[in-house]
């Protein structure tokens, strides 16, 4: 079924008189090079960069990943503070040996008590709380936006990905990354926009940005936070 979705880098241009066509190159930094052929209009880099925007997802996010995060096999590093930019919320976080692996949320007193039998049992029970939170915030959160710019959509869910915010399908099915809940409100309803805009054109064509741009006028800069975001990401908080 296709479906779009957000992942247009930041990326430099580098002018080649021996280039005989557009290239891209991921250094091992992850970021993103378009060598563009001497003499060749820089018009056409944008479309061309989002032509191959799947690659890039794919080859920066494993960059990246070697970069930012051990090995799969390892236990991630439970954090004691959580911060949720979001929602402006702020939790410092225990520990406590147990055969049920649960959380509980001491709200009024910004606590969570994480219970699990070992750390690779707690780190499963923190991600399914912050997965619990995020699906009884993003998708309300959305729906106020859908309301707002009268774009409507057909379903919402929330799930755990590591490189990709979210995405729209041809049925208007909108998938949601709970690491959405790391980021500023602005970036986050901007990420709505971008998905709900894409119920009427299934592109990144001149329209869609056309009506991006109408919706979100600053959509440029939370657009750029959105393609750093993603590194600064907690590895526990992140899918194996």
């Amino acid at each position: 079924m296709p479906q779009t979705d957000l992942f247009l880098p930041d990326y430099t241009v580098r002018i080649s008189p021996r280039a005989k066509r557009l290239q891209l190159r991921v250094k091992p930094t992850g970021q993103v090079e378009v060598v563009v052929p001497k003499g060749m209009a820089l018009r056409h880099v944008p479309g061309f960069v989002a032509e191959h925007a799947q690659w890039l997802e794919q080859t920066v996010a494993k960059t990246l990943g070697r970069l930012e995060h051990p090995p799969h096999n390892s236990t991630p590093m439970l954090p004691e503070h959580i911060a949720l930019t979001a929602i402006g919320g702020e939790w410092q976080v225990s520990y406590h040996p147990a055969l049920r692996a649960r959380v509980i949320d001491q709200a009024a007193h910004a606590q969570l008590q994480v219970f699990g039998s070992d750390e690779t049992q707690q780190c499963a029970a923190l991600q399914g709380w912050l997965n619990q939170l995020a699906k009884t915030t993003l998708i309300p959160w959305l729906e106020e936006v859908s309301s707002e710019i009268k774009l409507p959509f057909a379903s919402a869910t929330v799930r755990a990905q590591k490189s990709r915010w979210g995405s729209c399908s041809s049925r208007k099915r909108i998938n949601l990354n709970r690491a959405l809940m790391f980021t500023s409100p602005g970036a986050v309803r901007y990420l709505f926009i971008h998905e709900l805009c894409h119920t009427i054109h299934m592109n990144h064509s001149a329209r869609y940005w056309a009506l991006v741009a109408t919706l979100e006028p600053d959509h440029r800069r939370h657009e750029a936070e959105l393609r750093h975001a993603m590194a600064t990401i907690p590895r526990w908080a992140l899918p194996d």
